[in-house]
């Protein structure tokens, strides 16, 4: 894949999202798959959350969070990429969404790089092994870089009030990624 060395190629801000905290006690998955949706919902289609769970351009979550979190996260274990894809699905078939979340169950960067220069953001797992200070964690990659020397690294927003982050893409591991399925 073609692309600039030593420039970031970004989405649009995620500054929308920068209250989207997870709250103390609940997990990261069903946070950071709120804010994937709603930056699908707010940038490129309107229709792939229900109008009843939240409305275009709102900063507001709630209702989206305890939607997604029984099919997400329906007890507090930590989540990995096949049960939110699979979570995903669920809610899209639930509310009759054209969609379906594409899961990759190791590495990120081919998905990340192929999906934001196409525009799309994807939420991909950081992983305590792979050495990253979030410990095990899922965020939301809007923006990549490769330098000259060859490192990479993603801008994410990471749910914990960050919407602008930057970390080794060496972290990630396992991606979450949407695609239509309107014809």
């Amino acid at each position: 894949m073609n692309y600039p060395i030593d420039q970031w190629i970004e989405l649009k801000s995620f500054e929308t999202y920068r209250e989207w905290k997870t709250p103390r006690g609940f997990l990261c998955g069903t946070y950071a798959s709120s804010v994937l949706l709603a930056y699908w919902q707010d940038q490129l289609d309107e229709g792939c959350i229900p109008k009843g769970l939240r409305k275009k351009g709102s900063d507001q979550n709630e209702e989206l969070i305890h939607a997604l979190q029984p099919l997400l996260q329906p007890i507090d274990f930590p989540t990995v990429p096949l049960q939110i894809s699979l979570g995903l699905n669920h809610f899209f078939r639930r509310y009759r969404i054209p969609y379906r979340a594409r899961g990759t169950a190791a590495g990120s960067w081919q998905r990340v790089t192929k999906r934001i220069m196409a525009g799309e953001p994807v939420m991909i797992g950081l992983l305590q092994l792979l050495g990253s200070s979030y410990k095990n964690h899922w965020v939301v990659v809007h923006g990549f870089m490769e330098t000259s020397d060859g490192q990479k690294f993603y801008k994410i927003h990471d749910n914990w009030g960050k919407s602008a982050a930057v970390i080794p893409a060496t972290w990630g591991n396992g991606t979450i990624s949407l695609v239509s399925q309107r014809k």
